[in-house]
């Protein structure tokens, strides 16, 4: 026979099964907006039935329902592609936020952009060829070689202040690894103990668990491997960051070796391993892949598209700037005729054989435009706007002949050769008639004699704005006899220059800058290079944000497909409160009908006759 009792505790036990149920959905209510909460849900099953023996055989009578587990609904495969995709996301998103600032460091296209300087600089130079003898076209060359500097020098500073604020934000990457990891290997010890004999579940501990793990996803690219006691075992690459309850603690320190280091002189922090537990070496390299972390390290020290890259094409075309445009500048000649002055750089310094030292920073630090350029008493006249000195040659045949001067501006080509021949000279000497030849001799004009001049030394003019004169000399000679035999006459030899006037080296020098292809930027000209350079950093930059777009879409995705099974839903939420509070109830009436029950049976039998 059932016991007279047993129907209290079937229900006590429906009471218990529903209040617990109600206790779980108020957790997940509590927790609806709690970042990586997963739902919770009550297993309950029935207990084990109760056999008894009646006049037709034995039967059974359930006993109630018992609370079986409460577990959280949560998709592993999808945790796992979080975890690989984000790492993704997060490499793209330090690479595309250090390339943009790079972008801004160059600032193209804008008025105040490298490209902007550089063609300002060429602008003066061209001015400086058609007004080669103007000071205030000479002060313009000057100053725009000076901004050019400034530009060069400011972005290189931009680019090492950069490194610095890299380190300091992988100084801040390094200690949140840390302190995830070590407390990832503490949660993987309390989920192992409340785990122990596999029938209870840490829900709550392991919903923390895989909140680190989807931070700690973002900073690097993660292997998870779980054990068989619900340990958390993490690797990134080679590296081990989690094995138990045990986690690597990492370090940053300067790297004396980079060569950001040894030929820039700023400092670059590398990753190591800062204990010597058994996961690994003190001191030793850490190496891993993928995640911001990565981004970070690659987007600093990258020499094809990393800042170290940018300040190297920096570097070359300041090299370029003190090797090849300082070449032209030196073969020309300034207002003083003085030659082989450098238009960039320290006077002293030989800059075909110099070679940065370490700690120098290298050219980009030499760059400077010549200190000499800047002196009051003749620094302008020492900018070679032209190829050949002011002085002319004159080579005579007759030795003991008058002297040849040349008066007037020359304007006809570089290199013409002239020949004078004096076809009349009076008995004192005095030349008054001559002719001229460009061709070495074989055609001969006669120059028109000068009006203005009416006593000896006459002048004669000849073509392209010459005007010369020869000293009367009694040692002169000229044609004799009909007809006139001129091979006796005196000659003169001479090649003009443009003087002061002429700026063709100015535009040797601007083709310096924008034509001449050189082997030191890769056979481009200087034109072609930096545009080369800013063009493929905007496509590192557009394709660093399609990374970014594209990964931030399939996260999302992903996202969406955790939230439909971990995700705790309001309407689903209330609608299991209202079922669990109505079993309580009805687990509630049935008990007040037993109590009544019990009540007329022990109350009410065995007082008939009272």
């Amino acid at each position: 026979m059932a016991s007279t009792f047993g129907g209290l505790n079937t229900m006590v036990r429906g009471l218990y099964a529903n209040q617990v149920s109600l206790n779980t959905v108020g957790h997940n209510i509590s927790n609806a907006n709690t970042e990586g909460y997963s739902r919770q849900r009550v297993n309950q099953v029935a207990t084990s039935p109760q056999t008894f023996y009646g006049l037709n055989g034995s039967y059974q009578v359930g006993t109630g329902v018992d609370v079986q587990s409460i577990i959280r609904s949560r998709d592993t495969f999808v945790d796992r592609q979080m975890w690989q995709e984000s790492s993704s996301l997060g490499y793209g998103q330090a690479t595309y936020d250090m390339l943009s600032r790079v972008e801004g460091v160059f600032a193209e296209p804008t008025s105040t952009g490298v490209q902007t300087v550089l063609n300002k600089f060429w602008t003066a130079w061209q001015s400086l060829s058609t007004n080669a003898s103007n000071e205030s076209v000479r002060t313009a060359v000057r100053q725009r070689g000076v901004e050019l500097v400034d530009a060069i020098q400011h972005s290189a500073q931009q680019l090492k202040d950069m490194v610095k604020d890299i380190n300091s934000t992988v100084d801040i990457k390094v200690n949140q690894i840390n302190q995830i990891t070590a407390e990832i290997a503490s949660i993987n010890k309390q989920v192992a103990m409340v785990e122990v004999g596999g029938r209870d579940h840490a829900n709550d501990l392991r919903d923390r668990r895989d909140y680190l793990t989807d931070q700690l996803s973002k900073l690097m690219k993660i292997n998870v491997f779980e054990d068989k006691d619900g340990n958390y075992n993490i690797n990134s690459g080679n590296l081990p960051l989690v094995s138990t309850d045990e986690s690597v603690t990492l370090a940053t320190t300067m790297d004396q070796g980079d060569p950001m280091f040894t030929y820039y002189g700023v400092e670059v922090n590398k990753i190591i391993i800062a204990d010597t537990s058994q996961l690994g070496a003190r001191g030793k390299d850490a190496n891993f892949s993928g995640g911001e972390l990565a981004g970070l390290l690659d987007a600093r020290d990258s020499t094809d598209g990393g800042v170290r890259g940018y300040l190297d094409q920096l570097d070359t075309i300041s090299k370029f700037l003190l090797q090849d445009f300082n070449e032209v500048h030196k073969s020309g000649y300034g207002t003083d005729d003085s030659t082989g002055t450098l238009f960039f750089g320290d006077q002293s310094t030989d800059y075909d054989s110099f070679t940065p030292a370490a700690y120098q920073g290298g050219w980009i630090e030499q760059l400077e435009v010549n200190k000499a350029l800047f002196n009051t008493a003749d620094g302008l006249q020492k900018i070679a706007a032209k190829t050949q000195p002011g002085t002319l040659e004159v080579t005579k045949n007759h030795t003991d002949a008058g002297e040849l001067s040349v008066n007037g501006a020359y304007t006809g080509a570089k290199d013409q050769t002239y020949t004078v021949r004096t076809n009349s000279i009076d008995g004192s000497g005095n030349v008054l008639e001559v002719s001229y030849s460009t061709d070495g001799g074989s055609t001969w004009t006669t120059a028109t004699k000068d009006s203005s001049v009416t006593t000896p030394p006459y002048a004669f003019k000849l073509n392209n704005g010459l005007t010369i004169t020869i000293a009367s000399n009694s040692n002169n000679t000229g044609g004799t006899g009909t007809p006139v035999d001129y091979s006796l006459a005196d000659t003169y030899t001479f090649s003009p220059t443009q003087g002061n006037a002429s700026g063709d080296n100015a535009v040797l020098l601007g083709n310096r800058l924008k034509i001449d292809k050189r082997d030191s930027l890769g056979k481009a000209s200087l034109d072609t290079y930096y545009n080369a350079l800013t063009g493929a950093l905007g496509v590192q930059v557009q394709n660093a944000d399609r990374l970014v777009d594209n990964q931030t879409t399939l996260i999302t995705q992903i996202t969406n497909w955790r939230e439909s099974t971990a995700g705790v839903n309001q309407d689903e939420e209330m609608s299991d409160m209202i079922r669990f509070q109505k079993g309580y109830a009805a687990a509630s009436r049935v008990v007040t009908a037993m109590d009544e029950m019990l009540d007329k049976l022990i109350n009410g039998t065995g007082v008939v006759g009272r």
